[in-house]
């Protein structure tokens, strides 16, 4: 599945550009990346529902811990005020990801809450893809500058440093700092502004077209990757091509990553 490249309009109607113009927004100053799904991934999620359960004083099976975060990841009941706050604050996240783990709650008491706390707000559960660092690193050799905008929470920049990537990286821009959550074009524009680039000369690489693609409707190029298995290598080979980076040997700043912990 190839990735999806998303370019701004026109100005009159949503017409592509001509290929002339196409070409003269292919110089970029800036990459803004998406975060989670992107350069990183989560570990394993039914392994931790069965150790905190344990920590807790319960022991369950991999199919139970599975079947509950089904049904947790399924649920389209929760009050819509409840998810609209969850990108938007610290408070809105917790109040809703601990009404989403209820199934968990039932399975065994508490479950909810210990998952929230030592793992999805966790920075050793963040795990990179295999070609993270790298192309951070390439990028970064090339002056070309690096942007983090993500919907969340809580400060994920830990678990850039916990790996010692977080020195690749210009500026995070996170969702609960502004009060607004992707595609509100307002978190791409202050990152442009913290960045001190134009947007139309900045790509936004996501996983997430609906919230990524936000970025266009200020003038970013956005570059949508196609999903991938956990632990692959993530196809961010196409961010430093579109820029024009060569790719004979390797980045000089950071190599042999592996997970945390």
């Amino acid at each position: 599945m190839p990735v999806k490249l998303r370019f701004p309009d026109d100005g009159g109607g949503g017409k592509p550009p001509l290929q002339g113009e196409r070409e003269a927004m292919l110089h970029f100053d800036a990459v803004l990346f998406d975060s989670g799904d992107t350069l990183f991934h989560k570990r394993v999620i039914p392994e931790a529902l069965i150790r905190f359960s344990a920590e807790l004083g319960v022991v369950i099976g991999e199919e139970e811990a599975a079947a509950a975060w089904r049904a947790a990841k399924s649920r389209t009941d929760i009050d819509p005020e409840v998810a609209f706050g969850r990108n938007r604050s610290r408070e809105g996240h917790r109040s809703y990801y601990l009404e989403r783990y209820r199934p968990l709650d039932e399975l065994v008491p508490g479950l909810g809450k210990a998952f929230y706390n030592g793992f999805k707000t966790d920075a050793e559960s963040m795990v990179p893809y295999p070609d993270t660092a790298d192309t951070l690193a390439r990028l970064r050799d090339h002056g070309v500058k690096i942007g983090v905008v993500s919907n969340t929470g809580w400060d994920i920049r830990k678990g850039y440093e916990l790996i010692g990537i977080d020195h690749l990286v210009d500026t995070f821009v996170l969702s609960f700092q502004h009060g607004i959550a992707k595609p509100d074009a307002g978190l791409f524009a202050e990152a442009c502004r913290q960045l001190g680039v134009q947007p139309e000369r900045s790509i936004m690489v996501g996983n997430d077209a609906k919230a990524d693609g936000g970025a266009a409707a200020i003038g970013c190029t956005c570059l949508i990757l196609p999903p991938v298995e956990r632990g692959k290598t993530r196809g961010l080979e196409a961010v430093t091509r579109l820029i024009g980076i060569e790719h004979a040997g390797t980045a000089s700043a950071v190599g042999g990553l592996g997970g945390v912990g």
